[in-house]
C-alpha cells in the first residue's frame, strides 16, 4: 500500500512540475514576441507622429536618420527615440530637460503664452544648442532675456522644461541659487511664461524667499485677488504685507464655508418691483427676498457689512433679508439697501453699502413697500 501510495504521489508531482514549465514557457514567449515587436532597432520602425517630429527638422539634421542603427541597450522606446535625436541632430551635449521636448509633445502647450500661438518651440531650440548656436540670438529672445537664457541652459537637473523656465526667470534677479529652485517648484508652472504678471511674481518669490509650502499658498491668494481685481499688482508690495492679506483671504473663506449652502422659505412676502418717474427718466426699484446662504454671503460682500451673520436667524424663520435695488437707466444696477424684516412685520433695519443711511429716495420706496403690505417702517427710518 505504501510503495502505491509513493508512486502515486510521485506521478502528480511530475504532472505539476511539467503544467508549471509550460505555463512559463507561454509567459515567456509573449514577453519576448511584446518586447520583440515593440522595440525599434532601425529608424523605419519608430511610430509614424515620432518620426513626423524628426521630418520636421530634417533640414538641420547633421545625418539621415535612416542611417541609425540602435547604440544603447535599453529597450525602453523613449531611450532609443533620444538616440535617434542625438544621431541625426546632436554635435555638443545639452541638458536633459531641453532633450526631453522630443518626447514631450505636451510642453509648447504648458508653456504657451495667453492668447498667442508663438509658444517657444523647444525641438527648435534644442537643435540650436546641440549644434553651438547663439541660443538667446536664433530661438529665446522673444521669451527670456539673454541672462534668462544662460540660466535656463544651466538649471539644476531633475527639473522639467515647465519648471527650467521658472527657475530661469527667477534667478535672473537674485544670486539666490535654492530660492529660485523652490520658485520652479511652485504653482507657477501651471501658468504660461508669457504672461508678464506671472513673470512678475516669479521675481517677487526670488528677491523676498519663503518656503515652498507659503509660495503656493500665496499663489492661491494671488490667483483669487487677481481674478477679483484685474489691476491687482505685486509692485511694490512686500512679502508680510502680502501675508497679511492672504490670511484675511483664509479667513474670508471660512467664513463663506460657514455661512454658504442652504435655504429656506423664508416669509410668504412676494418679490415686487416699483416703477418711479416718467418716460425716459422712469427708474426700476426691485424688492427681493435673499432665500440661500450664498446669496446672502454675496449680499454681504457686495454691500460689506454683516448680514452673512443672519443665516440662522433667517432659517429659524425668526427674520427675513430684502435686497432692494434700483435700475437706472435701462441696464444699469445700482446698489440699493438690505433690509431686515422680523417675523412681526417690523422692519428693524435698512442700511446701504458699508452701513450707510438710506437716501431719501430709497426710504420712499422702502415706506411704499410697507405700506402696502402692513408692515411697520418707522422704527428705522425716522
Amino acid at each position: 500500500m505504501g510503495k502505491r501510495n509513493y508512486q502515486r504521489n510521485k506521478l502528480r508531482r511530475a504532472r505539476q512540475e511539467q503544467a508549471e514549465r509550460d505555463a512559463c514557457a507561454v509567459l515567456e514567449a509573449h514577453s519576448k514576441l511584446k518586447i520583440e515587436s515593440s522595440v525599434a532597432e532601425r529608424y523605419g520602425a519608430f511610430p509614424a507622429d515620432l518620426r513626423q517630429r524628426v521630418e520636421a527638422y530634417r533640414v538641420d539634421a547633421l545625418r539621415r536618420p535612416e542611417d541609425w542603427r540602435c547604440r544603447i541597450k535599453s529597450r525602453s522606446q523613449e531611450r532609443r527615440f533620444i538616440d535617434l535625436v542625438r544621431f541625426t541632430f546632436a554635435k555638443y551635449p545639452v541638458p536633459a530637460h531641453l532633450e526631453s521636448a522630443w518626447t514631450r509633445p505636451d510642453v509648447a502647450t504648458m508653456l504657451r503664452a495667453s492668447q498667442r500661438a508663438d509658444a517657444p518651440d523647444l525641438l527648435h531650440w534644442y537643435i540650436v544648442a546641440t549644434q553651438g548656436g547663439s541660443l538667446h540670438k536664433q530661438a529665446a529672445h522673444p521669451h527670456l532675456s539673454r541672462l534668462e537664457t544662460h540660466h535656463f541652459l544651466a538649471a539644476p537637473a531633475g527639473l522639467s522644461a515647465e519648471q527650467a523656465f521658472w527657475y530661469a526667470i527667477a534667478r535672473a534677479p537674485s544670486d539666490d541659487t535654492s530660492a529660485a529652485l523652490r520658485v520652479a517648484q511652485t504653482k507657477l508652472v501651471e501658468h504660461s511664461i508669457g504672461d508678464g504678471f506671472w513673470r512678475d511674481a516669479a521675481r517677487f518669490f526670488a528677491r523676498q524667499p519663503t518656503t515652498l509650502a507659503e509660495m503656493n499658498d500665496l499663489i492661491d491668494f494671488i490667483r483669487a485677488a487677481k481674478a477679483e481685481d484685474d489691476g491687482f499688482a505685486l509692485k511694490g508690495r512686500t512679502l508680510p504685507a502680502l501675508r497679511r492679506r492672504m490670511h484675511e483671504w483664509h479667513r474670508a473663506l471660512q467664513k463663506q464655508q460657514a455661512i454658504c449652502g442652504g435655504s429656506w422659505g423664508g416669509c410668504a412676502l412676494p418679490d415686487v418691483d416699483y416703477r418711479a418717474g416718467r418716460d425716459d427718466n422712469t427708474a426700476i426699484w426691485r424688492f427681493r427676498q435673499i432665500k440661500t446662504g450664498n446669496d446672502l454671503y454675496r449680499e454681504g460682500q457686495r454691500m460689506r457689512h454683516c448680514v452673512a451673520s443672519y443665516k440662522e436667524r433667517c432659517i429659524s424663520g425668526e427674520v427675513s433679508i430684502w435686497s432692494l435695488s434700483c435700475e437706472y437707466p435701462p441696464d444699469h444696477f445700482n446698489k440699493g439697501v438690505t433690509i431686515e424684516l422680523r417675523k412681526s412685520g417690523v422692519i428693524v433695519q435698512c442700511r446701504g453699502v458699508a452701513n450707510r443711511s438710506p437716501y431719501g429716495n430709497e426710504v420712499a420706496m422702502v415706506k411704499r413697500w410697507a405700506r402696502e403690505h402692513g408692515l411697520n417702517a418707522n422704527g428705522c427710518l425716522e
